[in-house]
């Protein structure tokens, strides 16, 4: 091995010890990026069941809510008896031609029926559709499974709007029989309308032509009546219809009945409008309420906090760690050397050894370097200098001849030096 290509073995080591470093900083980098994942999903799922379990069961009546006022589960069950679902959401209010029964339960007094929206409801039931209307004084839940007291007055001009006029009735618990059932062949039990809460329940002051369908002594209970080509059903009580209610059978029995009124596989509607339903659905909502949109902004949020955290396109420019290491000059000599070599440029070098020596000897002098080799060697010889002149002349004509190979410059060099 020469002298050019001699290796260093402490700026090696060196170097392989700072790859390892670097190894290993990256992989406490990606374990501290796991724990801050693990860190955020369980935060995530914290914050989750906090507003689940915090979360409202209202708006009362709706078909989407799932606490004991809510109406989700008949919603579902019309899904499982093979009906098509759908909600009246969003502005305007409008109500597609293919739904054939629509629910109206406990209409809030805060989002009223306006009277272009009375007209649109009176023109789809005149044209065939089924109305039915559910309402009673006030939904009044103090203790619910979760969330607050749920609390909503009812709007009456939906009643109004189809001859319907309402009174108190004097009992806080109410059980009666369907004595006309709204399909024949299907009779419904006793059936209840439980407010336990309050001091007057709802009954309903139907006009002549309706047909009662339930009633107690102070009170009818259930009516309807033909309006166009459609039918309107009117109950003084929403309590069938929610979520506690559907688990007695003999509520579950009187909706069969509602059910039975339309063709199988129908379009059924639940009017969501009226419980403060009126934005169009976005993509935004689904994804900050939908347990799938959930999911999928918190799988975003980690992807965002994984480039950031491996990227650092925020933070001050990532070094490497041996980009910090300054080298050792012996690894700038043996670079140029080599590229000497691997350039052929011995001849070169030794002409620059040559230029050295003679100016290195002439300085003391004040001779000029310059002059050719034999008349520098005579001025040195006449000025008295102490040098050996044969050898010098010797080494001077050597070294403008060029090395014939790496050891002969090595020697040529070396030679010079020391002289």
């Amino acid at each position: 091995m020469s002298f050019w290509s001699w290796p260093l073995p402490d700026a090696s080591r060196q170097t392989i010890s700072h790859n390892c470093m670097s190894e290993s900083a990256a992989a406490r980098s990606n374990l501290k990026a796991l724990l801050l994942a693990l860190a955020v999903i369980v935060a995530g799922a914290i914050v989750a069941a906090s507003l689940q379990l915090g979360a409202p069961d209202g708006p009362p009546l709706s078909a989407r809510a799932y606490g004991v006022t809510g109406s989700v589960a008949l919603a579902r069950w019309h899904q499982a008896m093979g009906f098509r679902v759908k909600l009246v959401e969003g502005r305007p209010y409008r109500i597609s031609g293919d739904v054939r029964l629509l629910y109206i339960l406990q209409p809030n007094t805060r989002y009223a029926f306006a009277r272009e929206e009375l007209a649109t409801l009176r023109r789809w039931v005149e044209a065939g559709g089924i109305l039915v209307l559910a309402i009673e004084r006030e939904v009044s839940y103090p203790f619910t499974r979760r969330g607050p007291d749920q609390y909503a007055l009812p709007d009456e001009s939906p009643l109004g709007a189809f001859g319907f006029d309402t009174a108190l009735l004097e009992t806080r618990q109410v059980t009666a029989a369907l004595a006309l059932p709204l399909l024949d062949g299907l009779p419904v039990d006793e059936f209840q309308w439980r407010r336990d809460n309050l001091d007057n329940a709802l009954a309903l002051d139907a006009p002549n032509d309706a047909l009662i369908h339930a009633q107690v002594a102070d009170g009818v209970l259930i009516a309807s009546r033909s309006v166009g080509a459609g039918r309107v059903i009117v109950l003084a009580g929403t309590y069938p219809f929610t979520n506690e209610g559907l688990r007695q059978e003999a509520n579950a029995r009187l909706i069969l009945n509602l059910a039975g009124l339309v063709p199988p596989g129908s379009v059924i509607a639940f009017d969501e409008f009226h419980h403060g339903a009126r934005q169009t659905p976005s993509l935004l909502g689904w994804m900050l309420s939908a347990p799938a949109g959930l999911a999928v902004s918190l799988a975003l949020t980690l992807i965002g906090i994984y480039i950031v955290w491996s990227g650092r396109r925020f933070g001050r420019p990532f070094v490497m760690p041996e980009l910090h290491i300054r080298r050792e000059p012996s690894e700038y000599v043996l670079a140029i050397a080599n590229l000497s070599r691997a350039a052929g440029q011995r001849n070169a070098a030794l002409l620059r050894y040559h230029g050295w020596l003679k100016r290195k000897l002439a300085q003391p002098w004040r001779i000029n370097p310059t002059l050719p080799d034999p008349r520098f060697v005579d001025e040195l010889r006449a000025v008295g200098a102490p040098v050996d002149y044969e050898r010098l002349a010797r080494l001077l004509d050597n070294l403008q001849r060029g090395a014939r190979s790496d050891a002969h410059f090595v020697r040529l060099a070396r030679e010079a030096a020391e002289f």
